[in-house]
C-alpha cells in the first residue's frame, strides 16, 4: 500500500524538506572566498533531510511489500499491528524545543531536546549515560557553531 500513515508523514516531511532546501538555496552561495557563509548550514540540513527522508520512504515501501508477500503465503490468523507514535512525539519535542530555545538558552533547551530524542529511540535505562551523551552532543554542536560558523547562540544567563 502506497498510502499508510507512516508514508503520508514521510511524504509530507519530504515535501517540507524540499521547500526548506529551495529556500536555503535562495540565501546565496554556501562557500565564499573567506570560507563558509551563513547559507552553508541551512543547505546542508535541507540536503540531509531530503536524503534521510528518501531512505526512510524506501525502507517503508520495502517493508510494506515484504509484509504483503508474507500475508499472501501465511494462512494463519492475522496478528493486530502495534501502533508506534514515535514520529508524533518527535514533532511534539521539536515544538517544545522551538518554544524553549530563546527563553531557556541553547544549552538547556538543546540538552533536554537531545535527551528526549535519545529516550524516544532507545530503552528507558542507563539514564546517566544518555544524559552524558546528550551533553557531549550539545557541547560539540556549540563549539561547531561558535568556532566554525561564528554563530552566537542564546544562553540562559544572557
Amino acid at each position: 500500500m502506497l498510502l499508510n500513515r507512516q508514508l503520508v508523514f514521510l511524504y509530507v516531511t519530504l515535501a517540507v524538506s524540499v521547500g526548506y532546501l529551495v529556500t536555503a538555496l535562495s540565501l546565496g552561495a554556501p562557500v565564499a572566498e573567506n570560507g563558509l557563509t551563513p547559507a552553508f548550514f541551512p543547505i546542508l540540513v535541507g540536503g540531509a533531510a531530503i536524503v534521510f527522508c528518501s531512505i526512510l520512504i524506501l525502507q517503508a515501501l520495502r517493508a510494506s511489500s515484504d509484509a504483503k508477500s508474507e500475508t499472501k503465503s501465511d494462512t494463519g490468523p492475522a496478528t493486530p499491528e502495534i501502533r508506534n507514535y514515535t514520529h508524533l512525539w518527535v514533532v511534539v519535542a521539536i515544538f517544545f524545543y522551538i518554544l524553549g530555545f530563546k527563553p531557556l538558552g541553547y544549552f538547556l533547551s538543546s540538552g533536554l531536546f537531545v535527551f528526549a530524542l535519545i529516550l524516544l529511540f532507545s530503552k528507558f535505562d542507563k539514564l546517566l549515560l544518555k544524559a552524558l551523551i546528550s551533553a557531549a552532543v550539545v557541547g560539540t554542536a556549540y563549539l561547531m557553531f561558535q568556532q566554525l560558523f561564528g554563530v552566537r547562540l542564546p544562553t540562559l544567563w544572557g
